[in-house]
């Protein structure tokens, strides 16, 4: 089961599911938001958020080992050139669509009450939606509100995860060191026990936090991309699977829930969706292996990939206002729950997909290019 890209550092059907984990979230949210009840594998949108967290581990640590010869881990310049890459990656749009969720808050924040008065089961805090402050801000352009729980979840996009995401990349070229000096195996059990340390030492700070958006809430999540890298260069992939599993199994058992429980399978799938043949089982999958993966790599799978973050970003500024207009026409109220989901998300899925290419083009692909000069500029001043 070899990679079809001629291009080593693009795995091609991480594309797709990237895509399909950013129709998954706005799935759940439109669920949520057109006033139907609890549903499962369509309600975990968290699972989904799980599932780019796993990607992110995973392809951080597959470009850290292609990329080791070139940019030593130990090097202080192999660091800033991460920390770079990343920034520009996520920021440019990011502080787009933040200054937008800011001036629209109090409308995003009305539309929110409409639907909360329809459906009352689906309220949530108004102060998300209004807080204009300094502090609100400094702490969103700056990142660290994902350490505060006070503003972790604090906008009208769903930005709990981004803090998430550039908190695991601070500390990733340190995880990497130490990978390199004491082994996968080592690390992952010393951080992951580390992060269920402070979490048992300070169970009231946790506690505040509407969303895991803190590191050590996931810092296990990651850690499974982590390892399906680096057992996937080493060929040998079945100790890694064994461990994340019951990893997962662990964390599902505290959680106590069933969304917790369907991240174990979640897990399994991932490890064999980037077999390289040394897991148990792998010549009887390959076939269906081999077809997911050209069916994550077409065309369409690429552009719902390449759209991944603009639509998990712009989804909310979009979905709301339309749930918000539905939920005061009393005939669409009355109409049975899946035609309510259905019409929201009809109506709001090609204009949300619209924005999300335009953000891309106009925004991400000129931030990455941003990133790359500044990278070019600096190494020739160096050289």
């Amino acid at each position: 089961m070899s990679d079809t890209s001629a291009n080593p550092d693009h795995v091609p059907w991480l594309d797709g599911l990237r895509g399909i984990a950013a129709l998954w979230v706005f799935i759940a949210h439109a669920q949520i938001l057109s006033g139907m009840r609890y549903v499962p594998i369509v309600s975990w949108g968290g699972l989904a958020v799980d599932l780019f967290m796993m990607l992110s581990g995973f392809l951080m640590a597959h470009h850290y080992l292609l990329r080791q010869r070139q940019e030593p881990w130990g090097q202080a310049a192999t660091w800033r050139r991460f920390w770079a890459r990343r920034f520009f990656r996520i920021a440019p749009l990011y502080y787009l669509l933040l200054a937008v969720a800011l001036l629209l808050g109090p409308w995003l924040g009305a539309q929110r009450e409409a639907i909360a008065a329809a459906w009352p089961h689906t309220a949530t805090a108004a102060a998300r939606y209004g807080d204009p402050s300094a502090s609100n801000l400094i702490a969103h352009l700056s990142f660290v509100f994902g350490l505060l729980p006070d503003y972790a979840f604090r906008t009208a996009l769903p930005d709990w995860s981004i803090g998430l995401e550039m908190q695991f990349y601070l500390v990733f070229p340190l995880l990497m060191m130490a990978v390199a000096r004491f082994g996968a195996g080592v690390v992952a059990v010393v951080v992951v026990g580390a992060c269920a340390w402070v979490q048992w030492q300070w169970p009231a700070y946790f506690h505040r936090f509407e969303m895991p958006a803190f590191l050590p809430l996931k810092m296990y999540v990651f850690f499974i991309g982590i390892g399906i890298a680096i057992s996937r260069a080493r060929a040998r992939m079945a100790p890694a699977l064994l461990a994340s599993l019951a990893l997962t199994l662990v964390m599902a058992i505290v959680e106590r829930s069933t969304e917790a429980m369907a991240r174990v399978p979640l897990a399994a799938a991932l490890y064999y969706l980037m077999d390289n043949g040394s897991l148990p089982g792998s010549a009887w999958l390959a076939r269906g292996v081999a077809r997911l993966r050209g069916w994550l790599s077409r065309p369409l799978s690429r552009l719902l990939g390449d759209t991944a973050y603009g639509y998990y970003l712009v989804h909310l500024l979009v979905l709301l206002p339309v749930a918000g207009w539905l939920a005061r026409q009393p005939a669409y109220v009355q109409w049975p729950a899946l035609m309510r989901w259905a019409v929201c998300m009809l109506l709001v899925a090609p204009v949300a997909y619209g924005l999300a290419w335009l953000c891309y083009r106009g925004i991400e692909q000129p931030g990455i290019q941003w990133g790359k000069a500044l990278l070019r500029r600096k190494r020739a001043a160096v050289a």
